[in-house]
């Protein structure tokens, strides 16, 4: 599995907050066309995320 790496989030003119999923996580989930689902993780400073192959 791919070194964990630290990214910062910005927020666009909508006000939604984006993040950039380093490029071997993403070539190591095969990320490209996927949906991922977000939710709140088991700590207050943790989110899970859920790759969906639709």
């Amino acid at each position: 599995m791919p070194e964990t790496r630290t990214t910062t989030v910005s927020q666009n003119s909508e006000g939604q907050y984006q993040v950039t999923v380093p490029r071997d996580l993403g070539d190591f989930f095969e990320l490209k066309g996927k949906k991922l689902e977000w939710k709140a993780g088991s700590a207050k400073n943790k989110m899970e995320v859920i790759i969906h192959d639709e």
